[in-house]
């Protein structure tokens, strides 16, 4: 259970990083209309979020093989 809040906290904190991209993206590609903006920086975030995840799980399968 103490972990719980742990995983809570960081999840809170993904929603803010997500935010913060969103809100950049928008401007950033402007010439693409808000919507456009939005639809690519949440691709973008999503990428990058799996990226983390996946470089996660693999750190901790590499972990357990040892």
């Amino acid at each position: 259970m103490k972990n719980i809040w742990k995983y809570i906290l960081t999840g809170f904190g993904v929603i803010a990083l997500e935010w913060l991209f969103l809100a950049a993206f928008a401007t950033w590609f402007n010439g693409m209309g808000e919507l456009g903006g939005i639809v690519v920086g949440a691709a973008f975030f999503l990428a990058f979020e799996m990226v983390i995840c996946t470089g996660a799980i693999i750190a901790k399968v590499g972990n357990k093989e040892k």
